[in-house]
Formats: structure tokens, sequence, C-alpha cells
């Protein structure tokens, strides 16, 4: 989730705003009391220890200014009136820092951890709030927090603007939380528009321009769709304009390579270009053990449950490889709302098999069930008990999912994937968006039983990858496919959607290979339903003969290669999948004569023998060679004469074979000593390898058994 820290930044020109107690009490019950100016006295701030004595701004004086008189009461000079003006700026920022710390909360809160940068080691952490603090006490400028979606990245936000605001003093720098996505155009005005949003008029936005620090906390860079810089396009930190720290997330799947041209902020002139020196960044790492339970520890209190903590840890770690998916907090908090109703009736936790996909059918399946049970039991008015009771006998949960789903669909069609939703009923009934937020009782009863959050005028799922689940419901409807997966949702849950084969549907009109998390749903959706695949392969095929196919069959060998599938022999001539993202895949033997490859990332994949002829090749990439992973270091290796055998050897005195057509194990056998040396015999069927222990040893490799040991060397066998 996250934390936070305040800091002062030395090296900035700002001119701090001393308060006297009675002012500064004044605030805390918003209300203002009379101070007198002596006719006198001066008008120029104290410097302070590490600024020159020079001239400043009036905003200096706010300790001396009369904070109960009228205007009439006040000399008419201009400079006395613009005195008045920064004191109420400032009751302002009081009132907007009140409001703020109210809207903050959060009811659960772990400190994160995180690395130094996406290509330091995982076990190489450190609290993510230290480095925090360190940034804002730095030169630096600009500080980037990656992480995968659900992270935490958006509570850790909240969380430092909420610290910032605890630990704001009258004229230090002032924490501004900026919500990307519902901003628009932020790569324009994007404080100005955010600081209109809370009531800030044209005067008090230029004084705190031209004299107050900023620590901006910039949150979703990836949900809007951004590809600029902010700190450069904002011209942040140039002479007369903003003075700020920029602190902003994105998610690591939305990045590729020279990512940190888009967050790096440049030097003193334009001339210098970027300046790394002014960039920091930190990638936020996996929930431990630790921190789980902490997150449980905090969870259980909320509302009355049945379960302590230890039936919830007892849970998580006994069901197979729950505890590795809920390292992501997202995940965890749907877990713990999931848990009860996926464990109930079940006697052996041990044989349970949950994914992230089931998670989220069953999380919204519960959301949808509580909300048609809240509104039975509400009183409601006559037209809305009956469009209550017509989606009741329709099958409340289905005409939900469906609400969702197309609601999603209209997004990433009208928004590009935007989340954030404006919808005022007067200018915009008119629209798409009055399909979903109108005043229609079945699109208000539908909506409000939702997992939608409201902010305003303003709607949104309530998380990024609640977007991305229902996005990825529109290319497969798993409630049309059962396949008797005892964790599927209820039969009824969503509504059929239009074939594979039919051009409107979303694999044919959006490439999905900037939507990775779409694309892991739909892995996982291959893994449960074997049909899903076959209508895969299928559109993969009809690429061959329709070019209309192309986008889809892209999309499709995408997800197939992503949810583990093998092409090792498979005819693929004449497809066509430009842009297809087929790293790690396996295509050995695979026929890809006369295929559409342009842009093809076959990075680590494995193409032995594979046919390239008459292929369109432009921009195809290869990169890093495939490698197979061990639990130690490797002292040899060797292949087979007809290359279908690969042997190695381990220094923990491992001997294993491996079958180089799927690249799984054959054998594996321990030895006594270290193996040194192998060697295939000439028809592939033994092995002979020389070991520490001055012996060498013959091994059938289709049996595996040791037929002959040599003994009574005198050096080791080599």
């Amino acid at each position: 989730m996250d934390p936070h820290t305040p800091g002062n930044d030395s090296a900035n020109n700002t001119v701090r705003i001393r308060k006297s107690d009675n002012l500064r009490k004044s605030w805390d019950s918003s209300k203002l009391r009379s101070k007198k100016i002596k006719p006198n006295q001066s008008l120029h701030a104290q410097p302070s220890s590490q600024q020159s004595t020079r001239p400043s701004s009036v905003l200096s004086q706010v300790s001396n200014l009369p904070s109960g008189h009228s205007q009439s009461n006040l000399p008419r000079s201009p400079l006395y009136a613009k005195v008045q003006n920064i004191q109420y700026l400032e009751y302002e920022l009081h009132k907007f820092r009140m409001q703020r710390l109210e809207e903050a909360k959060l009811p659960i809160y772990i400190p994160p951890m995180a690395k130094a940068n996406l290509q330091a080691r995982d076990d190489d952490i450190f609290p993510l709030k230290e480095k925090v603090q360190e940034f804002l006490a730095s030169d630096r400028k600009v500080m980037l927090i990656l992480g995968d979606s659900g992270a935490g990245k958006s509570n850790f936000n909240k969380h430092l603007e909420s610290e910032l605001l605890h630990t704001y003093t009258c004229g230090g720098p002032i924490p501004l939380f900026i919500n990307l996505p519902a901003i628009r155009e932020p790569d324009c005005d994007m404080i100005e528009k955010q600081l209109k949003s809370y009531n800030f008029n044209d005067e008090q936005i230029r004084e705190l321009k031209l004299h107050r620090h900023l620590i901006l906390i910039c949150d979703g860079y990836d949900e809007s769709q951004l590809t600029v810089n902010l700190h450069t396009v904002n011209l942040f930190n140039r002479p007369g304009q903003w003075n700020v720290k920029m602190v902003i997330s994105c998610r690591t799947q939305f990045l590729g390579q020279g990512y940190r041209n888009r967050f790096m902020p440049e030097g003193s002139s334009h001339y210098q270009g970027q300046a790394i020196e002014l960039f920091q960044e930190a990638v936020m790492a996996p929930f431990t053990k630790e921190q789980i339970e902490e997150y449980v520890e905090q969870y259980v209190p909320l509302e009355p449950r049945t379960w302590t903590a230890k039936d919830y840890m007892d849970k998580l770690t006994t069901i197979p490889n729950l505890m590795d998916l809920v390292k992501n907090p997202f995940l965890l908090s749907l877990s713990l709302e999931a848990l009860p109703g996926v464990t109930e009736g079940k006697q052996d936790l041990s044989t349970l098999k949950i994914t992230r996909v089931q998670l989220y059918d069953t999380f919204v399946r519960q959301w949808l069930a509580v909300n048609s049970r809240r509104l039975r039991r509400n009183v409601l008015t006559r037209e809305d008990r009956d469009v209550l009771d017509q989606l009741l006998e329709a099958g409340f949960i289905s005409m939900g999912v469906d609400y969702a789903t197309r609601l999603a669909s209209a997004i990433f069609e009208h928004q590009d994937g935007n989340p954030v939703v404006q919808y005022v009923h007067v200018k915009d009934e008119k629209t798409w968006k009055a399909k979903f937020f109108g005043t229609d009782p079945k699109t208000r009863l539908l909506r409000e039983s939702n997992p939608l959050t409201r902010a305003g005028s303003q709607f949104r799922f309530l998380h990024r990858s609640m977007l991305e689940y229902f996005y990825s419901r529109t290319v497969f409807d798993p409630s049309c496919h059962n396949d008797n997966d005892e964790f599927a949702p209820q039969s009824g849950i969503g509504s059929s959607g239009p074939a594979l084969s039919e051009a409107n549907d979303t694999l044919f009109k959006r490439s999905l290979l900037t939507e990775p998390s779409v694309i892991q749903f739909l892995c996982e959706r291959v893994k449960q339903h074997p049909c899903f695949e076959k209508q895969l392969r299928a559109v993969i095929e009809r690429s061959k003969a329709d070019a209309t196919a192309t986008t889809a069959a892209t999309n499709a060998i995408t997800i197939l290669v992503r949810a583990g599938v093998r092409f090792n022999c498979a005819d693929l001539q004449g497809i066509r999948i430009p842009g297809a993202d087929l790293s790690d895949g396996q295509f050995d033997s695979a026929q890809f004569r006369g295929a559409d490859l342009t842009g093809v990332n076959f990075a680590r994949s494995w193409l032995r023998q594979a046919d390239f002829d008459d292929a369109k090749m432009n921009g195809i990439r290869f990169e890093e060679l495939p490698y197979l992973q061990e639990h130690g270091p490797v002292n040899t290796v060797v292949f087979s004469p007809d290359g279908k055998l690969l042997a190695a050897s381990l220094s923990n005195e491992c001997l294993i074979t491996y079958d180089t057509t799927t690249w799984t194990r054959i054998h594996q056998h321990k030895e006594r000593s270290q193996v040194l040396t192998i060697a295939f015999s000439p028809n592939n069927r033994h092995l002979a390898f020389g070991s520490e222990d001055k012996t060498c040893r013959l091994w059938d490799t289709v049996s595996g058994e040791t037929l002959l040991v040599m003994g009574g060397h005198t050096r080791y066998s080599m």
C-alpha cells in the first residue's frame, strides 16, 4: 500500500511565511482575529540562514496582517489590499488542507518496500518511505515510483499526501495530489486545473505560482495514456514558472525501453538536455509474509466477521500458490473478501487451485450478490421496486456483469482506456455515457450495485485492474463455457458475447499488446477453458486467407504464447501476425514459410530448425536467446549427436538430461561427487562422465541406470 515523508528543499528560493500563534489558532478554529500593524513597520522578510539579505514578497509579512478588519477599515493602498488577499489565501489553503485530510483517510495501510530500479535484485529492498524522505530533502526534482498493477501505488501516494498535509507548516511546501486520469490534458497547465477544482481563484493561483513551493504527487501516469514528459511540457522549475518537486507513479507493464525519458527533468537550461542527477526512481516490491500478516490483522477488525486473523492466514498458507498471488496488495484484498465463499464446504484445501482471474470472478459475484440483498431490504419507490423485480427475474448478477462489461468496452472504445468518466447529465444525456450514468432507474440500480466509485461528476471502477478484468470478458465470456470447473462463476454470470470469428469482436477491433493485464486475464482463461484455446487457434488459421483477421491473429497467438501453449512442429505457413509478442515461446521445427512476421518479438524463444523461408521479417527481434534455469552452478553441458538430448552437470552433484523438443527433464540423477565432464556415445543411447571422486561412469539415457563404474584413477577424471 503506501508510505510518505515530509521534507524541506533547502535549495529552493521560496520565502517562508511566519505566522503568529494567535493567527495559527484562529485558523484552527476557522475564525480570524485582529492584529494591528505599526505605521512604520517594515514589510521585508527576515532572511533565512541560507539566503542573502534581500527584499522579499509581502507574503513574508503574514504575521503582521490585520486579520479581523474589514476592507473599509484598511488604508486605501494597493499594498495593503494585497496583504489582505494573501491572508485570505492562507485561510483557503487551510480549508483545502482540512478537506484533503478528510478525503485521504485509508482503512488499511501497510508501509511498502521497494528496490532502487528495475535492474536491482529483488532481495535488495528498503522502506519506500525512507527513499521519499531522502528525495524531498535532496536537490532532485522528479521521483518515479513504479509497480505492478495492484502493487499499492495509489495508496502510497494518498498516504504520502496525508503525511505531508499533517506536517505542513505555514509557508512550507504545499503537497498537491493529482489524479492524472481525472485531469483533462495534464500536459498543459496541470497545476492550475487541479487548483481550480479546489476553488482557488486566478489571483490566488498566481500568488502560489510566484511565491510558493509545491510537492506534486501525480498518480496514474499509465492510466491517463500519456507519453509526454509532464515535468518538461509544463515548464516546471523554469524562471517565472511553478517551483515543484514531483513524485509520479506508473505501472511497470506500461513502460518500454528508454522509459526514463518520459520522466527525467531537463537541466538548468534547454541546452543541457535531461539531467540524471535530478531524477530518482524506486520499484515497489511484493508483500512479504510479515506484511501480509499485518494486513490481515488490520482487515479483520474493520467489520464483524466469523473468521479470525489466524483463520485467514491458515487458508492463505494451505491453498497451493495462494501466498504467491496475495503478495500483490490488491489481490490480497480480493482474496480476503472471497476466501469464505471459496472454501465453504471444501474439506481438503491443499487440492484447491485458485488463479488471479478466479479471484476477480468470485469477488464480482459476491459484490453483486451483497448489493442485490441490500436493494431487496431497502425501502424503494414503486418504480424502483418494479425495475428491481425485473432485474432479479432476469438474473441480477448476470445483468450486473453485463452492465460492467459493456461499460468497460465503451471506456476503451470512446476514451482509449482512460478509466475516469466525467458525466454531467444536462451536458451528456445524449452521449454514450448516458447509457451507463443516466437517470433511467435500471441504469441507476445497476450502476450503484457495481464495483464503481464516484467523486462528484467523475466515475471509475474500484481499481484499474477491475476495468481490465471486465474488458477481458468482451473477448471471452466464461459463463458460456463452464467446463465443469468447480471454481468457475455461476452459470448465468455475464452475457454471451459474439463468437471469435465475428469481425466486430474486441479481438478484431483493437490490439491488446499495450494492455498486458488484459492479456494476463485471457491467458488464465485459456488454461481454464480448452474451447477458448481452440477458438484462438482458429483465428490464427483464418488469418492465412483473410487479411481482416490480422489484428485478431496477432492478439490470439500472443495470448496463447503467454499462456504457455507450445507451437513445436506447428504449421504456421502464411499466418499474418505483425507485431505479435512471441517472447519465451516454443517454436522448434515450426513452419513460418510465407508468414507475415513484421516486427514480431521472438526474444528468448525456442526456434531450432524453424522454417522462415519467404517470410516477411522486417523489424523482427530475436534479442536474448532462451535459457534453462537451474538451482545451482552448471559445470558442463553437451548435446547428443542427433541433437535430441541435452545433458548438464551441476555443482550440487546432479546430472540431468533434457528432451530438446519440449525442453522438459527426462532424468535427474544424484551422484556422489561433482560431475566434471560429459560425452555421448555415437548412438545417443549412453552417456559417459568423469567425476571429482576419480571415477568414470557409463549411464543409460533411456532407463537412467548406471551401467558401469570405472575407478582406480590417480587424478580427477576429466
